[in-house]
């Protein structure tokens, strides 16, 4: 029954007024009516309050969520700029050791020039003295000394004569 034919339910009069049995009938459907919809609306309630319930936690969920990405966010960009920190040190600490290798590398080079050039003097004054022995050892070969070396038989005349010119010269 709904609130329009409870409202206008027409009653059938009798002597002393209305039907009491009727009105009595009427009253307890409209009862039950009432019981019915109370418990309606107590489902409905109750359905409500569940629903703000889940809504509520979704919320608190969602809110944790957006913590959670936010937090992750800032970390994310914590190890972000730690990294890009780390990377920066680490290309300094490189271009150090480049520059030290580089240097190190200059210095060895200037070194082993000035070997290379005391090395190409030493060779120079080597191989002039070395000529100038070879040439004088050429000389030695040349003389005529050798000749008379090698002639055993001049030679032992040449001395006999000679032993005969001192002879006289300590006997006068």
């Amino acid at each position: 029954m709904d609130r329009e034919e409870a409202v206008n339910r027409k009653f059938p009069t009798v002597y002393r007024g209305l039907d009491e049995q009727e009105v009595r009938a009427h009253l307890r459907n409209m009862q039950e009516e009432i019981d019915k919809r109370d418990e309606k609306i107590r489902q409905l309630e109750g359905m409500l309050d569940e629903k703000e319930e889940n809504l509520n936690s979704f919320r608190n969920v969602e809110t944790s969520i957006n913590e959670a990405i936010l937090t992750a966010q800032r970390a994310g960009d914590e190890a972000k700029r730690t990294a890009q920190a780390r990377a920066e040190e680490i290309i300094r600490a490189a271009e150090a050791e480049r520059e030290r290798v580089v240097d190190e590398s200059l210095a060895r080079a200037r070194h082993i020039a000035n070997q290379t050039e005391d090395m190409k003097r030493q060779s120079k004054i080597f191989r002039a003295r070395f000529k100038m022995l070879v040439e004088a050892q050429l000389d030695l070969l040349k003389s005529d000394d050798w000749d008379y070396l090698l002639d055993f038989d001049k030679n032992l005349e040449h001395r006999v004569d000679d032993l005969e010119a001192v002879e006289k010269k300590q006997d006068e």
